[in-house]
């Protein structure tokens, strides 16, 4: 008898053992797994955005977190991080936990722009991020002051050649989309020109108005209410087809073969972030641009919504850093 309840004793506390250690092993790997859509999210979601707020991108930003947080049933915030040609917020997010609580939505800079124009960044732009979603693209448009005399792109580019150095072109600063679309213009099209940097678009589209340089390529959005007022002439826009605000207005690849540099805004999250996480914030951010309220604001804006998959920004980085890297060397900017 005795025998018998020492086994059962022994027995008993061998299982007790036993599932204490389940019990504990699960508890660790509970504590070290990454979150995953099951749970997610479980708290609040912020978007950095690396410029000040009101911009396009911003506005794109709060776009999609006024939608997504309805969705997802957490608040999405959208938290405005400029500074240092985008590399303050870009690193930011980058070296955030890979969790999905933490969002980049930039223009080409952190992505395809920045690793060639400074010597040294904190972050690895091809493997840094996840991509997500490419929520808008952004048309850029050639445009010119009337007492040029061109209403062409042909005629601008004859002009400039019968004229050389002698025009300028405004853009909204060294490295800048606009400053990097008039330089690989020029260099496309073999014209000398100057570059003539001001602090952002509506300072250089200011001076564009006002007759004191020649031309600029730069988001179309803030220029195009000075193009129906006839101030400025559109003579070309930098997408491979025409714009829908602009369906007259040829691409500037029908006398540029292969010129197309438009600037865009991409939604990624940390490298190593979990795939269902990314997938389950890229589908939201597709449908949200398609809404059809949403597209029509981001069309308000000058942009157009595109959406997509994880898989489909990916491609598309790739071949945009060919592109942008082109137009870097073409600007000839030295390296800080």
């Amino acid at each position: 008898m005795s025998l018998f309840k020492n086994c059962s004793s022994h027995s008993f506390d061998r299982r007790v053992k036993r599932a204490s250690m389940i019990a504990m092993s699960s508890a660790l790997l509970c504590a070290v797994s990454p979150v995953h859509a099951g749970s997610y999210p479980d708290r609040p979601i912020q978007i950095i955005v690396p410029f000040t707020a009101g911009g396009n991108t911003d506005t794109i930003a709060r776009l999609i977190a006024d939608e997504m947080q309805h969705s997802l049933k957490q608040p999405v915030i959208v938290v405005d991080k400029p500074g240092a040609g985008t590399n303050i917020g870009a690193e930011y997010v980058a070296t955030s936990d890979p969790d999905g609580y933490r969002m980049l939505l930039n223009a080409p800079a952190s992505f395809v722009v920045n690793q060639f124009i400074f010597d040294k960044l904190e972050y690895d732009p091809d493997t840094a991020f996840a991509p997500v979603c490419l929520p808008a693209r952004v048309p850029n448009v050639l445009v010119v002051h009337p007492s040029l005399g061109v209403t062409t792109i042909q005629q601008l580019i004859d002009k400039a050649k019968a004229n050389p150095g002698a025009l300028q072109y405004a853009t909204a600063g060294i490295g800048t989309t606009s400053h990097l679309s008039g330089a690989l213009f020029a260099e496309m099209s073999g014209i000398e020109t100057t570059a003539v940097p001001y602090k952002g678009t509506s300072q250089s589209v200011t001076d564009l108005v006002a007759g004191r340089v020649a031309f600029t390529i730069d988001n179309l959005g803030p220029i195009l209410p000075f193009i129906k007022s006839g101030q400025l002439i559109a003579l070309g826009v930098s997408t491979k087809n025409p714009v829908d605000v602009l369906p007259n207005v040829p691409p500037i690849n029908t006398v540029l073969k292969g010129y197309e540099l438009s600037p865009w805004n991409a939604l990624v999250m940390p490298a190593k972030t979990p795939d269902d996480i990314v997938h389950l914030v890229g589908r939201e951010c597709d449908r949200i641009v398609h809404l059809p309220d949403v597209a029509e604001k981001i069309k308000s804006l000058g942009s157009d919504p595109v959406g997509g998959t994880p898989e489909e920004l990916a491609a598309f980085l790739k071949t945009e850093r060919v592109r942008w890297e082109a137009a870097v060397k073409a600007a000839k900017i030295p390296k800080e």
